[in-house]
């Protein structure tokens, strides 16, 4: 039992360093650049869908079998899951109190990292 409420505490402490260690001007500047990496990747794949033309499934394979393509979107797919768990973690922090907003934080970036490991699966094994 001792144990077990052991380990609850360690990772309740872990997610909240993990958030606390940047300071607000960080955090601010963390969330511009994980922004703009989306901004710019949506655009970069507009341009591509509007330029190709009408997109075979041969082409969009190929693009997505590209090394630089999986890096390019192992890039994005990381900023994306930052940007959400920083972005809810603020909004959290405004609006739900005490253990449950700890309990909400956990949840969330478990949450976060197993959607992350299951984008890496779908980029990097199919």
């Amino acid at each position: 039992m001792y144990c077990r409420g052991c380990i609850t505490e360690c990772v309740i402490r872990s997610v909240d360093m993990a958030m606390i260690n940047l300071s607000g001007t960080q955090q601010w500047v963390l969330q511009r650049i994980c922004n703009v990496i989306l901004i710019l990747f949506a655009v970069a794949m507009i341009g591509y869908l509007v330029l190709c033309g009408p997109v075979s499934f041969a082409m969009w394979s190929t693009l997505h079998s590209a090394l630089w393509f999986k890096i390019l979107a192992t890039v994005v797919l990381t900023a994306t899951v930052a940007n959400g768990i920083l972005a809810a973690w603020q909004i959290a922090g405004d609006y739900i109190k005490g253990r449950l907003n700890t309990v909400f934080n956990i949840i969330l970036v478990a949450l976060n990292l197993g959607l992350w490991g299951f984008g890496l699966g779908l980029l990097w094994v199919v």
